[in-house]
């Protein structure tokens, strides 16, 4: 496989995961709250405005990953966006892993952002080559 088309399948694939856990995740919040509460250890906050906000940013994140896979050439420079974007969120959750807020089967879906923040990062240093 070419590296462009191998590119492009890396962002496809990225798109898919984000949409995914953005869907998959509002809707376990709306209609299973307390059985994704408990499988977290998480506590309910009071209002759910700022967790649904994270899953719809989630969501808009896969569909820009989709857009940067239609075209890597025209796109290249959003993937600077999404290197960070993975990366702190990352760091974030791990963070609050680390203070004790939840239980490790919530940083396993943002270890994979981390690895998708190393392919973006792969992607971006070794555009030229392309």
């Amino acid at each position: 496989m070419e590296r462009k088309s191998y590119y492009k399948y890396m962002f496809l694939s990225g798109a898919i995961w984000n949409l995914a856990v953005g869907i998959i995740f509002f809707l376990g919040t709306m209609f299973m709250l307390p059985l994704i509460a408990s499988s977290y250890d998480l506590e309910i906050p009071p209002s759910m405005v700022f967790v649904h906000g994270f899953l719809m940013f989630v969501f808009v994140i896969g569909i820009g990953l989709y857009v940067v896979s239609t075209d890597v050439v025209k796109y290249r420079n959003f993937a600077i966006m999404f290197i960070f974007e993975k990366f702190l969120v990352f760091i974030i959750f791990l963070a609050y892993f680390i203070k004790g807020d939840f239980n490790f089967l919530l940083v396993v879906p943002v270890i994979i952002d981390l690895i998708y923040g190393f392919l973006f990062l792969e992607f971006y240093v070794n555009f030229k080559k392309i």
